[in-house]
């Protein structure tokens, strides 16, 4: 099981224990989790892979908008 700063860690608990918060306790922790620089590489990464194997295309920003806007 990983260990974070010497501890053990049960994810099990940490989703438990994260369900049990309210929408805004909720919306702070995220905000403090994408704070953190390597999270935003991570999650940059991590969307680039799920869009390539999507068969999504590299988009511009105007494209990506109009994409992200179409009513479906």
């Amino acid at each position: 099981m990983p260990k974070l700063k010497e501890l053990e860690i049960n994810y099990e608990q940490i989703k438990n224990l994260v369900l049990q918060l309210d929408f805004e306790q909720k919306m702070l922790l995220i905000k403090e989790i994408s704070k953190d620089m390597s999270y935003r590489k991570n999650f940059y990464r991590y969307t680039e892979e799920l869009a390539k194997k999507s068969g999504i295309k590299k988009m511009s920003e105007e494209e990506l908008d109009t994409f992200l806007h179409i009513d479906n």
